[in-house]
């Protein structure tokens, strides 16, 4: 274990954008965790996402996505950066305002000047933003940069719940850190604020009736009486892509601290409206989406989630 290496890592990731980085060692995922995950798959809460139930053991073991892992590293950055969309425009998540992140936050870590001290990529460390069968809410949690929210999402002390999270699992040993002995205070107004009740008592989402998954994972049109009454909310009927009400009623949030590093949002996203998506050409589409999470909903899906606007 080095003491010294330890801070010059957490320095270099938050120079480099992250509002939080902490250290954990990498060791199988608590019986606890596990448990409920299991539950939420057994209870079918991930609604079509079946990949969810793939890669089991490693996303218990994060040993096991690199040779000799000895340390996970937890870091959140911020995405809120002061610019949002004219509220009566159908409703996009804050988060997807910004050009994709996971090439944003990829390039901030690379460019941060850990491989210096860490050594290879890929041989011994690697980088995990969504790309990568990791509990990352866990992790977070396990390196005592933040606690669960009652909305599932990870709140950063002093900062809030409207971040990114990312992992490095590095063969490196550095000096861990220890969970935040606290809890987000249950005050319930991220429970309050969710259209469809998706919220459950463990802080995860039944993704059937939840608006984000319903606009941008689910496939096809929406055809169970679930789905059907949740798009048909007064939320749902505005929403073009995702849905973080649950996350932006946190009171933990600070508004007032804007995201460092990140590229700022697009303005072809910040002035989409549903005109474009149902009106333009597939390639002027795709051009005016290019490199924008949207993209994560296809074509099919913006459309079909357009369409439901006209409702209102």
């Amino acid at each position: 274990m080095d003491p010294d290496m330890t801070t010059a890592v957490k320095s270099a990731l938050t120079r480099a954008g992250a509002c939080a980085v902490g250290i954990a060692e990498a060791k199988p995922v608590d019986d606890e965790a596990m448990a409920t995950f299991d539950r939420w798959l057994a209870e079918g809460h991930e609604a079509g996402m079946a990949y969810m139930h793939n890669h089991r053991e490693i996303r218990r073991d994060p040993r096991l996505l690199l040779e000799g892992a000895a340390t996970v590293i937890s870091m959140a950055f911020g995405y809120r950066t002061g610019r949002v969309r004219d509220p009566e425009m159908p409703h996009i998540s804050a988060y997807a305002l910004l050009p994709d992140y996971h090439d944003a936050i990829r390039k901030l870590i690379r460019e941060s000047g850990i491989g210096e001290m860490l050594g290879e990529e890929h041989r011994n460390w690697r980088v995990c933003i969504d790309s990568a069968p990791v509990m990352e809410r866990y992790w977070a949690v396990r390196s005592g940069i933040g606690i669960r929210g009652d909305n599932g999402s990870i709140i950063i002390p002093g900062h809030g719940c409207e971040v990114f999270l990312a992992e490095i699992v590095t063969t490196k040993r550095l000096r861990t850190d220890t969970p935040l002995p606290t809890d987000c205070g249950h005050c319930g107004a991220c429970r309050a604020a969710c259209p469809t009740g998706a919220l459950d008592a463990e802080g995860t989402s039944d993704c059937r009736i939840c608006i984000s998954y319903l606009t941008i994972e689910h496939r096809g049109g929406w055809e169970t009486p679930a789905q059907i009454a949740a798009m048909s909310t007064d939320a749902g009927k505005k929403t073009l892509f995702g849905c973080d009400r649950c996350v932006t009623a946190c009171p933990h949030n600070r508004p007032d601290i804007h995201a460092k590093g990140m590229p700022r949002p697009s303005d072809a996203i910040l002035t989409l409206t549903a005109g474009d998506i149902l009106t333009l050409p597939p390639d002027r589409l795709s051009a005016k989406l290019k490199g924008s999470c949207l993209k994560r909903a296809r074509t099919d899906g913006l459309r079909r989630n357009a369409l439901n606007l006209g409702s209102l």
